[in-house]
């Protein structure tokens, strides 16, 4: 119903496209096996411009309808919709198409000129057909609802469409005139500039300047590299590393806090136009997730930081250091080594994990992972995108970028990464297999819990496994064990802490900073390093010091200008460890969760088929409770307290 690219891109949470490895290799001189084939969609360039063209014969002939719905020319509506329907579904796919080829041939060699003018091309064109079709649901609008419904009873062509003219009248009042809408449209060349300028800005502009290594060597610094120099045992590196980077953001942040501005009023112009009482509701409200999830979300875990606190008095005091700085925050204290895997083995401890999900869904996700298949792209190469993300192509199949390092291999949070990955790549496969094309998509908030639900049984297998064996465990091997479990308890905690409690502090950061400039108060650099700094302390208490520089942290996050996207990492992580406790249960014989696998995989074939919350519901989890809020930070705050004992266990 909403004519948008319909790419369905899941990144998993780091800093923003974080840094290529270490490991980047010349494209062309790898193994093309471990390379994604993005000739499954067209086999040439003359392929693709042949459907870029027949894009927009399609929109001339979709834009020919308009007076068809409603109005004097409305001669048989209820036909006219099947056929509109028919065309629109057609294009859409094209879209979709022209749009993934570029990009997956843009994403693996950025440089390229050739391509970035492609990916224009095809941005230009979503925006056209934002355009030239934004007059299709205010004409719907004037028919009223019971009209319409009556069709769908009538003609069985537009039984897929009920819920997205149902979810169509339900925000009828934020749907504007058609000249209005058009408008609307053709402000989306505009209302993407603060976050452009920002990334352009951040990621080519700023010169962080160099440093001296703990060898003497000089180092480059960027943004980043502050993902690899964070967790360096030398803290005098670290703390140079920090303070080179946050003091350039500190040196501009007059600039970045005029973008950041421009972002929320960019917000509030959408909100007032479509006549919403707040940025929170306009943002949420058109993919049906009530405004009382993340009001909730926010008053719960910010009634329950105490677990938090306690990590961090635990970090200070294993670290040995009599002030605990943002510098510590990353540093590992555990001291098993990391062990490096393979592709295959890396794919081999993913399908273990997730046996618990059945035959079915190992040999898909098999499918998926085996590189010669063409549907992952494996390791970092130069000129690469950073990150990880699944991707949707319709009628093909799914993508997944990745960037592991081709010399070294894998490491187990990489291990974790694919789990996530091809979480996503599952959802969208049974979503697109089950369901009538209307409701294949699926918005943010449900495409987080397939992913991290992954992550979830695979973490827990291995935890099992290594408390095991640290309690059976005798001798000298007593102490290896407890250092295996040691390092795997704090990979969790530090999940947990990063996915749900730091994405909660910033979904809190965006939601007052907006209700600032929805009160009109003065948005300048100050006032936002104030608030960042107030949630800071508040978060992590009375063990963590905080600098003057930690306040710009809120220039850093590429994510503030995605609106409200954030908090759902943490609901979706909260939601994950609910579904992943009760899958793992029933696997292991628990009677009481029979039926949890089921409902699971019932979800991943849903796609939108209900609304956001609902789907969960169906699931498993209620997330317009506190409960499984309250329940994961019981969880979280075990894991805690089962760290705290063993760095106190004597072997």
């Amino acid at each position: 119903m909403h004519h948008r690219r319909t790419r369905i891109i899941a990144l998993t949470f780091a800093l923003a496209a974080a840094s290529l490895s270490a490991g980047a290799q010349e494209r062309a001189a790898m193994d093309k096996n471990y390379q994604w084939k993005p000739e499954h969609i067209y086999p040439n360039v003359a392929a693709w411009e042949a459907d870029m063209q027949a894009i927009q014969a399609d929109l001339d002939k979709l834009a020919a309808f308009k007076g068809k719905f409603a109005g004097k020319d409305a001669t048989n509506p209820a036909q006219s919709l099947i056929e509109y329907n028919k065309l629109d579904e057609a294009m859409e796919i094209k879209y979709d198409h022209v749009g993934n080829y570029v990009s997956y041939h843009f994403d693996v060699d950025m440089g390229n000129s050739e391509w970035t003018g492609r990916e224009q091309r095809v941005e230009d064109l979503g925006v056209q057909i934002n355009q030239r079709l934004s007059w299709f649901e205010p004409e719907m609008l004037l028919i009223p609802r019971e009209t319409v419904m009556g069709w769908v009873s009538q003609h069985k062509e537009l039984e897929p469409y009920r819920k997205s003219f149902d979810d169509m009248y339900l925000l009828a009042k934020h749907t504007l005139s058609q000249e209005e809408e058009e408008i609307m449209a053709l402000a989306g060349n505009i209302t993407g500039t603060p976050s452009d300028v920002y990334n352009k800005f951040t990621d080519v502009d700023m010169n962080f300047g160099t440093i001296k290594d703990e060898k003497g060597d000089t180092v480059r610094v960027s943004y980043e590299g502050w993902v690899s120099y964070r967790t360096s045992k030398d803290r005098a590196l670290r703390e140079k590393y920090f303070k080179a980077v946050w003091g350039q953001f500190k040196a501009y942040e007059t600039t970045l806090a005029a973008l950041m501005t421009g972002n929320l009023k960019k917000d509030i112009f959408a909100t007032k136009a479509r006549k919403y009482s707040n940025t929170l509701e306009r943002a949420l409200t058109p993919t049906f997730v009530p405004v009382d999830v993340y009001a909730n979300l926010v008053k719960t875990t910010r009634e329950n930081t105490a677990p938090l606190h306690k990590y961090d008095e635990i970090r200070k005091r294993i670290l040995n250091v009599d002030h605990y700085r943002h510098w510590d925050y990353y540093v590992s204290f555990s001291e098993g080594e990391e062990q490096r895997y393979t592709w295959d083995q890396g794919l081999a401890m993913v399908q273990d994990a997730l046996k618990p999900l059945g035959k079915q869904y190992i040999a898909d996700i098999t499918t998926a992972l085996t590189p010669k298949n063409g549907w992952v792209d494996v390791y970092a190469s130069k000129g690469k995108r950073g990150g990880a993300y699944s991707s949707s192509t319709y009628g093909v199949h799914p993508y997944m970028l990745y960037n592991f390092d081709y010399k070294k291999g894998l490491t187990l949070d990489d291990v974790s990464t694919v789990a996530h990955e091809v979480g996503h790549s599952m959802h969208t496969l049974y979503s697109e297999k089950n369901q009538p094309f209307p409701n294949r998509d699926y918005v943010i908030f449900n495409a987080e819990v397939a992913s991290t639900t992954n992550e979830t049984l695979l973490a827990m297998k291995l935890l099992d496994e290594a408390r095991a064996a640290y309690k059976n465990a005798k001798g000298a091997a007593k102490e290896t064990a407890r250092k295996h479990l040691l390092f795997l308890l704090e990979q969790n905690v530090n999940s947990g802490r990063d996915t749900f409690y730091r994405q909660v502090m910033f979904a809190t950061w965006e939601w007052e900073a907006h209700q600032m400039a929805e009160k009109g108060e003065p948005l300048t650099a100050e006032s936002f390093d104030k608030l960042y700094s107030d949630l800071l302390k508040e978060w992590h208490g009375p063990a963590a010091e905080y600098e003057e520089l930690s306040g710009v942290s809120w220039s850093t996050i590429p994510h503030f200008y995605r609106g409200y996207y954030v908090y759902t990492y943490a609901t979706s992580y909260a939601a994950a460890v609910a579904l992943a406790q009760n899958i793992r249960a029933e696997y292991l014989g628990d009677k009481s969760k029979k039926g949890s696998t089921d409902r699971y995989l019932a979800y991943l074939k849903s796609g939108s088929s209900k609304h956001p919350v609902e789907l969960l519901k169906d699931a498993g989890v209620d997330m317009t409770t506190p409960a499984p809020i309250v329940a994961f930070i019981k969880y979280w705050s075990g894991l805690v307290d089962e760290l705290d004992a063993l760095t106190k266990a004597k072997s």
